[in-house]
């Protein structure tokens, strides 16, 4: 529990947008991997920030919260390039494209939760001791 000793809200934000992005990407290959609106890039992406969340959770480097909000957002993206001509279907009334509008919709809502919490802990302090410097002093 040492790793979760000094955190602040900003990493509880961020911890928890990732792992809502780690159940929805399971959640993703296991009822969407089927259709066309399926991707492994969107699935590797996510993947990707999770670890990126990892090394906010082990190191503290200034950069690493922005990390995963890159790699979800640009995830979140891919997934509405593709859904977006299956949900052109259902609006124009044809089948053209074909897909599952419902996991284009459930999916996308989840993705972009999980982008928007990563990118609201990514501006935040990760914890309490972030920014100090700390000296040593000797007494002679």
């Amino acid at each position: 529990m040492v790793l979760f000793k000094d955190r602040t809200l900003g990493f509880w934000i961020g911890f928890l947008a990732s792992c809502l992005m780690l159940a929805a990407n399971i959640a993703f290959i296991i009822f969407d991997y089927g259709d066309r609106t399926f991707s492994f890039i969107t699935f590797g992406l996510i993947l990707a920030g999770v670890a990126g969340e990892l090394l906010v959770w082990i190191k503290s480097y200034y950069i690493a919260p922005l990390l995963p909000a890159v790699c979800y957002g640009v995830a979140l993206s891919w997934h509405l390039y593709l859904g977006f001509p299956t949900l052109s279907d259902v609006v124009n009334g044809v089948n053209f494209i074909g897909g599952n509008p419902q996991a284009v919709i459930i999916f996308g809502i989840a993705f972009a939760l999980g982008t928007a919490g990563a990118m609201i802990s990514s501006f935040m302090k990760q914890s309490r001791s972030e920014g100090l410097i700390y000296t040593l002093t000797t007494s002679k």
